[in-house]
């Protein structure tokens, strides 16, 4: 008679091993998906969470900003203070703008003014710019400066800015003070 190895089961066990073995590798198959499923979900987790992105540029000395043409919106192009920011930076291609300094868009709350006048009293304007394009919704005039509000989606490096016009004439704007306030909100 042939000896039997150690590791064989008697034939009353072998149910028994089969339903161990099959078990066990079952158990591991599903851990592995599990573990899969997991990674999946914290990285779509991530992906999702969205970034906190704020920042206030403002100015308070005053500055010129030269005017050409009766009506016509330039950009203010001078450099502000940058404070509580996260995730944007200072204008890179207009000084007085805020940059998208994250991978992804966001949907961003604005919120700017200006102090500034034209000679004799002249009508002057205020608009947001996306890229250096005026946002022509955004336009507001007085003689005395300008506010203007507005909800824009900002993709990576996209930047909004400050322009001005002398709407009556030619004479240039002296800006007394400005911000711009940005908030993300989705």
């Amino acid at each position: 008679m042939a000896k039997i190895p150690e590791a064989y089961l008697q034939p009353a066990s072998q149910p028994w091993g089969r339903w161990v073995t099959s078990t066990l590798r079952n158990y591991l198959a599903k851990r592995q998906e599990y573990d899969l499923a997991t990674e999946n979900a914290i990285r779509q987790l991530n992906i999702a969470t969205a970034q906190p992105m704020r920042a206030v540029l403002w100015r308070q000395t005053s500055t010129t900003v030269s005017i050409a043409t009766a009506g016509t919106y330039v950009p203010i192009n001078v450099a502000g203070t940058l404070a509580m920011d996260f995730n944007m930076i200072a204008g890179t291609t207009n000084a007085s703008g805020l940059r998208n300094n994250i991978d992804r868009a966001r949907t961003v709350s604005l919120a700017a003014s200006y102090e500034g006048v034209g000679a004799s009293g002249n009508v002057v304007g205020l608009k947001l710019a996306l890229n250096n394009v005026p946002i022509d919704a955004t336009e507001s005039r007085s003689t005395t400066g300008g506010r203007s509000q507005w909800i824009q989606r900002m993709e990576p490096g996209d930047e909004v800015s400050l322009w001005v016009a002398n709407i009556d004439a030619t004479d240039d704007v002296v800006v007394a003070r400005f911000n711009l306030l940005a908030h993300a909100v989705l």
